[in-house]
């Protein structure tokens, strides 16, 4: 499995999940390992322009599409999700256009909501997702971000939160998902839904 090094991200809480149940994770920004590895996560925080720009500047965009063909298990968190979309208001670079659809960013006339949505939320996943899983109490995980995606395809959507408005929290597309919280922070929520996805469940 293979940790993006890509951007900024948290990259060690990452690792160190995937450790505790029984993955055996790299960080690496190597073309040919990302094209090569059957599993894959592509963390991210920060500005969409300047992410796209560095994935773009390591090839490491053109090695996310290679291992998408080659039928990879890819799983975007928060900008890494945004960064699968064709295009956002964060700036003018394209992005990745593995899925359909733009990012943009909250907007509300209510001064009692702010931006960024920072905290837990719930997340209502698709039944029929693979990024739905059981757990003893109602599924939440934590979140940061002033940015949430818009899919063309309402079939890609895998999950939706509130905060204001029902925004996309989880994508999937056949071996491509994305989540727009961050469940390397969000305890044993997070945990599960990493065993869950890469099958550790016990």
């Amino acid at each position: 499995m293979i940790i993006i090094d890509s951007v900024v991200g948290n990259l060690a809480s990452i690792y160190n999940m995937l450790k505790q149940i029984g993955l055996t994770p790299k960080i690496s920004h190597n073309y040919d390992e990302i094209s090569k590895s059957p599993n894959i996560i592509l963390p991210g925080v920060g500005n969409f322009k300047k992410g796209m720009e560095t994935i773009k500047e390591k090839k490491i965009d053109k090695a996310i599409k290679n291992a998408a063909q080659n039928n990879s298990k890819i799983l975007g968190i928060c900008l890494g999700m945004h960064f699968f979309f064709e295009e956002s208001e964060e700036g003018d670079e394209k992005g990745l256009g593995l899925l359909q659809g733009k990012v943009i960013k909250f907007q509300f006339n209510n001064h009692e909501l702010k931006v960024p949505h920072m905290g837990w939320n719930y997340v209502s996943f698709n039944n029929e997702s693979k990024l739905n899983f059981k757990y003893e109490e109602k599924i939440k995980f934590y979140f940061a971000h002033s940015y949430h995606v818009i899919c063309k395809n309402k079939s890609d959507i895998a999950g939706t939160t509130n905060y204001g408005l029902d925004f996309v929290s989880a994508v999937q597309k056949q071996n491509l998902y994305g989540v727009q919280f961050h469940p390397e922070k969000s305890h044993n929520f997070g945990k599960n839904f990493f065993k869950n996805l890469f099958n550790k469940n016990k």
